[in-house]
């Protein structure tokens, strides 16, 4: 297949995992294009040079991208031959100043993409900072039941049981999403995690009719 600019552009942004990553390459046929699977689309978009002939629109892998055959330079080649050294010179430097053009063009674009990057990165540091913070509050709010025996043996021992199972596992998981806060291991956050921790403490509400106060002097909101 061939693509024009605008079509290649869309195929990236508008499906990069449904058709993109699944593109061939043209010249041998082995998959051009799952090595950005792990490169966030946006990214991908601006690195049509790697994969992407701009001359016969042809996708093409690593291997193949600066060694396939292109007819139409081909064809370039061959009127270049009844072109006066005049005309050629003209059309060679027409040439580098365009290429310096895209090469500016690309630059730009990439640290375009760059600092797109680091937004989407501060702003996802930022809620993995405020989920580990309420799942902190969590524990910290479990943890006074395990402290005060006596409020939590009037409770009844199925109740004490379940609390003290729920401080321990809102333990692990605040662990964990501070971890996570500190040092990533994906680029998404850790929904599952926080779901689980927003389940423990409705059900300690539940159990215990109380509720966090933040330093504000709210209750803890638990929407992210």
């Amino acid at each position: 297949r061939r693509f024009a600019k605008a079509d290649i552009e869309d195929l990236v942004n508008n499906q990069f995992k449904s058709a993109f990553l699944k593109e061939r390459c043209a010249e041998c046929g082995k998959p051009a294009t799952k090595r950005y699977s792990k490169t966030m689309s946006f990214v991908v978009a601006q690195m049509l040079d790697a994969y992407w002939c701009n001359e016969c629109g042809r996708v093409l892998c690593d291997a193949c991208r600066y060694q396939h055959r292109c007819e139409r330079l081909d064809q370039q080649k061959e009127r270049n031959k009844h072109l006066t050294k005049e005309q050629l010179a003209a059309q060679l430097a027409e040439a580098e100043s365009l290429k310096n053009a895209a090469e500016e063009e690309r630059k730009a674009s990439a640290r375009a993409a760059a600092a797109a990057a680091e937004r989407e990165r501060l702003i996802r540091k930022d809620k993995r900072a405020v989920l580990a913070k309420k799942a902190k509050s969590v524990e910290d709010f479990l943890q006074q039941f395990t402290r005060d025996t006596d409020a939590t043996q009037a409770r009844g021992p199925r109740v004490r049981d379940e609390l003290l199972e729920m401080y321990t596992r809102a333990k692990r998981i605040a662990l964990t999403l501070y971890n996570e806060y500190e040092h990533p291991t994906t680029t998404d956050l850790a929904e599952e995690d926080w779901q689980a921790v927003k389940d423990i403490y409705e059900r300690a509400r539940e159990l215990t009719g109380m509720f966090v106060m933040t330093e504000e002097g709210r209750p803890l909101d638990m929407r992210n």
